[in-house]
């Protein structure tokens, strides 16, 4: 069964406001040190090792986690946001394996138009 990435955040928000993120990655983390009772054999790492967060493809938060960090960990970070874009959220593991949750977000001037980050204007 894949495991489940959330991502939440206010769908449409006005130009300049402070966006707050939240996240959650469902992976259960092994920090390397368990050892199997029965055979003695130590369970290999395998934690969320590197968040990265983009907007529009530019990166606006980034973190690098240790073996501390618990199981299905949550994360909340904040970012200004100037036009409408996509918010784009990578896990990596220790195996390399990524994965992404993404969504829309609506930027708004003060009369209610949309700023889209592609300017169309000729």
């Amino acid at each position: 069964m894949e495991k489940q990435r959330k991502l939440k955040y206010n769908e449409i928000v006005t130009q300049g406001d402070l966006v707050k993120v939240k996240t959650l990655a469902e992976h259960e983390m092994e920090s390397g040190v368990r050892r199997d009772e029965k055979t003695g054999v130590i369970y290999p790492r395998l934690i969320i090792y590197k968040v990265t967060a983009r907007y529009n493809g530019k990166v606006v938060f980034k973190a690098n986690w240790f073996s501390g960090v618990s199981a299905n960990p949550y994360l909340a970070f904040y970012f200004r946001a100037d036009k409408s874009g996509l918010i784009e959220i990578e896990w990596e593991d220790d195996y390399s394996k990524s994965t992404f949750k993404r969504g829309y977000l609506k930027v708004l001037d003060k009369d209610g138009n949309e700023l889209l980050p592609v300017n169309f204007s000729l």
